[in-house]
């Protein structure tokens, strides 16, 4: 077994990649091929065929991608890469895996400096998984930014796994909405994210549905705390603006730390689908929490959710259970 440092080798099972087995998360079959990033210090630039020559950016590696081929981009630890303009990643191709490699803030890390700057989803199939978004600037920085959006989607198909997201850093570096979907955005499945903005960076909402369609989208097992602009009405979840068809809401953490909120999504009257088992944080300790949660609860079946406006206490059923 070879441990030549960026080399790949066969172990039991598995690949390998600088000298340590490694299982890739995606398998290609037949005609799926892997493309490697990455530029952290030592990395020569390369045709990225292999991770010890990788690309140094995504669009680099997402330029040698073909349509519906199912190519995967596996990004390397300690990855770095700005994302200053509209389409960062233009080179985008239907039914590609941009995936990161490695832990916690070690995994691959974009880094938003612009505000008009985007990732666009713009093509069906794409997977974003393992990987950290400062959509309002580096953690540590003091210059002020106010990102517009940070993913438009405007695609069928497209998943958002296991991936941190910061919208908000300080008072002057926030990011108005994180997401959007298109009225053509439908099968869209954001699952095991974190999303956070810190104290004082107030946050339009995470996911804003722009229009009717976006149908079948599952919001399933994240955790998603910040400040929401509209005081007590603001929504993390804002998914009114037309019908969305089999919607799942599912075992997530929703954390509204607006001092005045009251609601955490807003859906709208002829929405239907599935929320259940989630968690409801809000300040409004004033209104009943079986009252909170959303404004509107459309035609959605709803079992075991909760929300508390205290620290204190433990949360209730929300909203009332069925009589």
């Amino acid at each position: 077994m070879s441990t030549i440092p960026g080399q790949i080798f066969s172990h039991p099972g598995l690949l390998g990649c600088y000298g340590v087995p490694f299982q890739p998360f995606e398998f290609t079959g037949t005609a799926g091929r892997i493309f490697w990033v990455g530029n952290r210090s030592g990395l020569p630039a390369g045709n990225g065929s292999n991770p010890a020559y990788p690309f140094s950016t995504v669009n680099a590696a997402l330029a040698a991608c073909e349509a519906g081929r199912n190519d995967v981009v596996y990004i390397l630890p300690g990855h770095a890469e700005s994302i200053s303009a509209a389409d960062a990643w233009s080179n985008l191709v239907a039914g590609t895996k941009v995936i990161g490699l490695g832990t916690g803030n070690d995994r691959p890390t974009f880094t938003w400096t612009a505000q008009a700057g985007t990732i666009l989803a713009n093509v069906a199939n794409v997977r974003i998984q393992n990987c950290r978004f400062l959509m309002a600037g580096a953690l540590g920085s003091t210059t002020a930014l106010t990102v517009d959006v940070g993913i438009p989607i405007t695609a069928a198909g497209f998943e958002f796994i296991g991936n941190y997201v910061n919208t908000g850093v300080d008072a002057d570096q926030l990011t108005t909405d994180a997401f959007t979907l298109s009225a053509a955005a439908d099968q869209c499945t954001f699952y095991g994210n974190w999303m956070e903005a810190y104290a004082a960076a107030v946050t339009t909402s995470f996911i804003t549905a722009s229009a009717a369609g976006a149908n079948d989208l599952r919001i399933i097992g994240n955790y998603m705390s910040a400040e929401i602009s509209t005081a007590a009405t603001g929504v993390l979840l804002d998914l009114d603006a037309g019908a969305l068809l089999r919607t799942q809401i599912i075992g997530n953490d929703l954390h509204n730390q607006t001092a005045s909120s009251k609601y955490v999504m807003d859906l709208h009257a002829d929405s239907t689908g599935v929320i259940r088992g989630n968690y409801f944080y809000v300040g409004d300790g004033a209104t009943g929490p079986a009252s909170l949660g959303s404004p509107v609860w459309g035609l959605h079946k709803i079992a075991e959710n909760y929300c508390v406006t205290a620290v204190d206490k433990s949360a209730i059923l929300c909203p009332a259970a069925d009589a």
